[in-house]
């Protein structure tokens, strides 16, 4: 198939083209903007089972002013003297002329000396909005409500900040705004660099540049008309994600086929020729890859987190759009330059003898297979030790920029108010006929001698007296461990002995992290094994084979354990970060299983050709690292390099995310494809391929031989 399909595109360069670029034309004038489809509310990404979901939809019916998105106008002097008489008087003024300008969406502004902080050197004038968290009424308010407040405060000797959902909303999708264009800028210049480094050629570093970025615009695109068409909004970080995503594995799959037209251009093939040879050969090793991905991906869409399951659709399609791309549009472009896609260098093969970094490991990997087996799982257990300090975090507004607006003004309430301020527990009472305020109270009362409550609101009633809202303020900071514990421990065993005849459900804040850590644990628990169980398939269709495919797999979980480990040790031992973030287990272990697993299959793809020519297993072990590895190593830095520009974004989950990708994807390359499947293969000889009909080719030595030297890549 792959040999029909090459000279089909090498024989209609033009058509290919130019029925490519109409297409993405086509896309990306009909289809709607990714960020209309973009949310940063995390309880729109739970399943509606959970009780903090159950309890958003008691407070939409009962309490519409209580289920809105909400604010907090933090008020301070600008020299942090106290807040004198004069000075409250003014926050007082501030919150009235603010209700009175009845702006859009905002349904309310209040204050009094309750929110005046301990030591009087804040107060705190909340806002309740209409809409919902990241609505775009809501988002427009946020904007106004800065601009008035700022101007009304001006020359008072007073200074105010604005966070809540809201504008904690409107911050992080600003932050996240400004990270796409950081990595934009970032991946393009680590890509020209690298790929002009490995190939020394300015056409073929700047020609996949061009080509992903056209084709990044069409999956974008088409990622939002699934969200159109599906009636579903994606995560912040989508979009990011999307474009290192695509530049990463596209330029991999350009190395991958680029490695192996150069080596036959210097073999003395004709550019038609060895273009043609090289779709033909590495075609099934990038399809595979790119299965391989997409699989991965696609276990995503089993997650209970719609916030991880909508990245499903997003990341298949880029990936989708690469490998079509890669097999037909790169193909296209390198017949039409023919030879001088490799300008200004000249292809040449590896001289033997050279000691050269590649022909040093497949030397040793050749003489020594035991020894360079241990030593590699030796880094990765050692590696492995950082998952004893692995400690996760819930607050993604602490991940944000501490320049962010809302960071500074939480800060601002953190230092001056009780921890459980910053996030109030609320717990709605739901009765089949209207609630006994008598036994309401008494329930208020009990919840303020449960062990971590700071202080109990005194119940607000719908008005139809069916439901009661009591707000709970804990001690602790409301994304904190021991929040946690009181939430799911004495507050939860509490609520179900509320009241009689009605059912107390738990929301707020910190029923929100329970809620998303028990979702979580549920993913982890399925998601991964869903992968495993797919990638085997795929690798046991492309080997042949039963047992190959096994050590690859438990080569990536061991890689991604060494990956998990590394990260803890440079963020929290390093960083000194308090946790890493609660997706990263789950995004991590996807992005190296998948990618991780491309280079293996390129390096086992490549070990069953040498062994299919009756090499001894050592000698394939030893020309698949000289001929391979290469475009392994290459792949995987520039890899690395482009999810390594996420830690430029200065968001802590994108800086976590894009240090462990790169990490693994190193660790995968440097270790795993290019040291421990080689020598596993070496030492294992055909008992690597089980039940293959390789296996008896090798022990046999009646493999097919060919002239033109080893095949693959």
């Amino acid at each position: 198939m792959f040999t029909w399909l090459a000279r089909l595109v090498t024989a209609h360069p033009w058509p290919v083209v130019g029925a490519w670029l109409l297409g993405v034309v086509v896309a990306v004038v009909l289809s709607p903007a990714l960020g209309g489809f973009t949310s940063n509310n995390n309880s729109s990404f739970l399943p509606a089972s959970y009780q903090s979901v159950r309890a958003q939809a008691v407070a939409a019916r009962s309490f519409p002013a209580e289920a809105g998105a909400s604010g907090s106008i933090v008020v301070s002097r600008a020299d942090h003297r106290r807040l004198d008489a004069a000075d409250r008087a003014e926050v007082g003024r501030l919150a009235v002329e603010l209700a009175s300008s009845r702006l859009a969406a905002v349904s309310s502004v209040t204050t009094s000396s309750a929110y005046l902080a301990p030591d009087k050197k804040v107060q705190i004038v909340q806002v309740a909005f209409a809409g919902q968290v990241g609505a775009p009424a809501a988002n427009a308010a946020v904007a106004e409500l800065r601009r008035r407040t700022d101007r009304m405060l001006t020359g008072t000797g007073l200074v105010a900040g604005l966070t809540g959902n809201a504008a904690i909303s409107v911050d992080s999708t600003a932050e996240f705004s400004r990270a796409e264009t950081v990595i934009d800028v970032a991946t393009v210049l680590l890509i020209l660099v690298l790929l002009g480094f490995v190939f020394r050629s300015v056409v073929l570093a700047v020609t996949p540049i061009v080509l992903i970025g056209i084709v990044h615009q069409a999956a974008q695109a088409l990622t939002a008309d699934f969200a159109d068409w599906f009636h579903y909004q994606v995560g912040p970080v989508m979009a990011p994600l999307l474009i290192v995503v695509m530049f990463g594995v596209g330029t991999d799959y350009f190395v991958f086929l680029v490695f192996r037209y150069r080596e036959q251009v210097a073999r003395g093939d004709s550019a038609l020729d060895a273009l043609r040879f090289a779709v033909a050969r590495a075609g099934a090793v990038v399809t595979s890859a790119a299965g391989t991905v997409i699989a991965a991906f696609a276990a995503l869409s089993v997650s209970s987190l719609s916030e991880l399951r909508t990245l499903a659709p997003g990341l298949i399609i880029g990936v989708a759009f690469m490998l079509v791309t890669s097999l037909t549009v790169v193909p296209a472009v390198l017949t039409l330059l023919g030879r001088s896609a490799f300008w200004p260098s000249t292809p040449r093969l590896p001289v033997e003898g050279r000691r050269t970094r590649t022909q040093l490991i497949a030397r040793d990997a050749s003489r020594h297979p035991g020894l360079v087996l241990a030593l590699s799982v030796l880094v990765l257990g050692g590696l492995s030790l950082g998952l004893l300090r692995y400690t996760t975090t819930y607050n993604q507004l602490a991940e944000l920029p501490s320049s962010t607006p809302s960071q500074q003004a939480y800060d601002t309430i953190a230092a001056h108010f009780p921890a459980g301020v910053l996030g109030p527990t609320q717990l709605f009472v739901v009765g089949r006929r209207p609630l006994d305020p008598v036994s309401v109270d008494a329930f208020a009362q009990r919840l303020a001698s449960v062990d971590g409550v700071g202080l109990v609101v005194p119940a607000q009633y719908s008005s139809d007296r069916h439901d009661a809202l009591i707000e709970v303020i804990l001690r602790e900071d409301p994304y904190s461990p021991a929040a946690i514990a009181t939430v799911t421990g004495p507050l939860d065993a509490a609520a179900r002995r509320s009241v009689a005849g009605a059912t107390t459900l738990v929301g707020g804040t910190t029923s929100q992290v329970v809620d998303i850590r028990a979702a979580l644990d549920h993913d982890l628990r399925l998601v991964i094994p869903l992968a495993i169980v797919i990638v085997a398939v795929i690798l046991g269709l492309l080997l042949r084979a039963l047992v190959a495919p096994l050590y690859v797999l438990g080569g990536v979980v061991v890689t991604y354990v060494a990956t998990l480990g590394s990260i803890s040790f440079v963020f929290l031992d390093g960083a000194g970060y308090r946790g890493l973030d609660f997706v990263l287990p789950i995004v991590v272990y996807i992005f190296v299983m998948a990618v991780g697993t491309d280079y293996n299959i390129l390096m086992a793809a490549r070990l069953r050709e040498e062994f299919a020519t009756g090499h001894a297993p050592r000698q394939a072990a030893r020309d698949t690292i000289l001929y391979g590895s290469p475009a392994v190593f290459a792949a995987a830095l520039i890899l690395a390099g482009t999810f390594a520009s996420l830690v430029l974004t200065g968001i802590q989950l994108l800086e976590e995310i894009g240090l462990a990708v790169a990490i693994g994807v190193l660790l995968a390359a440097n270790l795993l494809a290019t040291r421990i499947i080689p020598t596993i293969a070496a030492l294992r000889g055909w008992r690597f391929w089980w039940p293959g009909r390789v296996q008896r080719l090798t022990a046999t030595g009646e493999g097919p031989r060919r002239d033109d030297g080893p095949a693959g890549g």
